[in-house]
């Protein structure tokens, strides 16, 4: 096999890697969206219920709260790894990219072209928040998540302690 055949495969199975993380995070944000719906729809349901007492109240809030932030930092941390695999993947990506020539050129450039302003200009998405990548945008999503889930504990605790 040549060096050349090697590099395609290496770029192949890079970029396969990069799609497959892609969806993973995908399917990741949607499990912390659904989960995290379901504790905001159980707080609701607790500080809507009359018939439970103050205290008990209390200790629910306290649990729910507790739990939606300790999900909420175990998924921010599962997004910080995805976030370096996808680095990691787009740079096997682009090495490749650029060790694979055809007399003297580079031939493939999916990785290591930017994108041109015509582009972000065309793109709404990227005019509005800079292109953000999906790794980056689902970590700032879930880091705002976990600074409410925070605030939210952080006021239970200091309701329980009054």
């Amino acid at each position: 096999m040549k060096r050349d055949d090697l590099l395609l495969e290496q770029w192949k199975m890079s970029s396969e890697l990069h799609r497959h993380e892609d969806r993973l995070v995908w399917q990741r944000f949607n499990y912390f969206v659904a989960l995290t719906g379901i504790l905001i729809s159980g707080l609701g349901l607790v500080l809507t219920q009359n018939n439970v007492e103050a205290e008990e109240r209390k200790i629910a809030l306290f649990f729910i709260s507790l739990f939606g932030l300790l999900v909420s930092v175990i998924f921010l941390l599962m997004f910080k790894r995805a976030q370096y695999y996808h680095h990691y993947r787009i740079t096997q990506a682009k090495e490749a990219e650029k060790a694979l020539q055809v007399d003297g050129e580079q031939v493939l450039t999916v990785y290591t072209e930017k994108l041109t302003k015509g582009a972000i200009k065309a793109n709404p998405f990227c005019w509005i928040f800079g292109c953000i990548s999906t790794n980056n945008l689902i970590f700032v999503l879930t880091l705002i998540v976990t600074l409410c889930w925070l605030l939210g504990f952080g006021y239970v605790v200091i309701v329980l302690s009054a």
